[in-house]
């Protein structure tokens, strides 16, 4: 086995040894094909998903539609901003993958998580909670938020995570997935919570539609940038190193509950009461220490991403589809651009169209390697197009 596939979880699509001479194939052991999403309708995981979320969904959409006519107007301001919010916060995450432009089947089915099950779920949950931490804090303790929010909520994000790893279909294969779902996940709920505070707490006011804007500001563009797909990031980061990490099991269960408890206490924090004065400033002050703890989070699962895919590009992917020397290129963003620019400089604008379809091709190569295995159907078609982006490079450099 190549270093590279000891990072592969079960079940990712590995080759599999023929059996010993005399000995009976074991058909029923055989893993099932991967499906090409989470939607998996032989995985007892997606039914559960799909219970869950309907069940959520009954829970709250009276919710939704409750606060949509308390004021009709003010109400539908608040459902476009906060869909816009969410429709542009997703599509700037998805432009910034660095080597894998994941399904939007399965990014769909992580905000309908958030959205749904983990809103749903924790507006039961939640109560109670709330009820419970009262009696330890007292009714009128201004850290009730800050301690019941964050054990309901966070769990019950983090599940979304843990649902989609248990389905290979989902294709969660490095830390940097977890982290990529969790903040779906969270920016799900984000919108979904935000619009009900925002339309519910209009309806009530005196300026509705003014209401609106300043309650958009400041949970969606202030405080919402650091705020639950932030929380969710982080401890998808530590589910996704338990499924797919080689160390031992009291390491991954240690990171797993170390991580969901840094994005409980990254909650509390930006609800608790320890900064006074101006909610603005409050979120913005809070902003400053979550923030630097996602990015460092996030640099260190990029890293490791990184070093997954160039000993990938080392140890197993042929030198003539993605040498070492090509993964330099493709490791970064910048490294990418510098390459087409130059490209375009030297051989024209064709060429640096072929030179980027090579890189994507590559890039896709190495990805569905690492997913399902070099033999794989996925990655034979990959080598193809890596083949031909190849050749028609040679022919706009050489042949024109």
């Amino acid at each position: 086995m190549s270093a590279a596939g000891a990072d592969l979880p079960a079940g990712s699509g590995s080759p599999e040894p023929p059996p010993a001479s005399g000995a009976i194939p074991l058909v029923g052991l055989r893993p099932r094909p991967r499906t090409a999403t989470f939607v998996d309708p032989r995985s007892w995981v997606f039914w559960v998903i799909v219970a869950l979320a309907v069940a959520a969904f009954l829970e709250t959409m009276p919710l939704v539609i409750e606060s949509l006519l308390a004021n009709p107007a003010s109400g539908a301001l608040a459902a476009v901003l906060w869909t816009l919010y969410g429709v542009i916060f997703a599509s700037v995450v998805y432009g910034m993958e660095l080597f894998e432009r994941r399904s939007l089947v399965n990014i769909a089915g992580a905000v309908a998580w958030g959205a749904l099950v983990a809103v749903g779920v924790s507006r039961v949950g939640g109560a109670a909670m709330r009820t419970l931490v009262q009696g330890w804090l007292g009714e009128d303790s201004p850290w009730l938020s800050a301690v019941s929010a964050p054990l309901v909520e966070e769990p019950l994000k983090a599940l979304g995570v843990v649902a989609l790893a248990l389905i290979p279909g989902a294709r969660i294969r490095t830390v940097a997935d977890g982290a990529f779902y969790g903040g779906m996940i969270g920016l799900g709920f984000q919108v979904v919570e935000g619009f009900l505070y925002t339309a519910r707490t209009a309806a009530l006011s005196g300026e509705a539609m003014q209401t609106v804007g300043s309650m958009f500001i400041l949970r969606g563009l202030v405080a919402g940038l650091w705020s639950h797909a932030a929380f969710t990031a982080v401890a998808g980061m530590g589910v996704a190193y338990f499924f797919v990490s080689v160390a031992s099991l009291w390491r991954r269960w240690g990171v797993l509950i170390g991580m969901l408890a840094a994005s409980m206490v990254l909650h509390g924090f930006l609800n608790s009461p320890l900064v006074a004065g101006s909610p603005w400033v409050a979120a913005l002050i809070k902003g400053v220490p979550i923030t630097t703890g996602l990015v460092v989070a996030l640099r260190v699962s990029w890293r490791r991403e990184r070093e997954v895919f160039a000993r990938m590009a080392k140890v197993t992917v042929p030198d003539h589809l993605v040498s070492p020397a090509d993964f330099e290129v493709l490791g970064s963003r910048r490294a990418r651009r510098e390459a087409l620019v130059e490209m375009r400089e030297r051989h024209g604008v064709q060429a640096a169209r072929d030179l980027r379809a090579m890189q994507r091709a590559q890039l896709q190569l190495l990805v569905a390697a690492h997913t399902d295995g070099l033999v794989s159907s996925r990655a034979a078609e990959a080598a193809g197009r890596v083949t031909a982006a190849r050749s028609a490079l040679a022919w706009s450099v050489v042949g024109r």
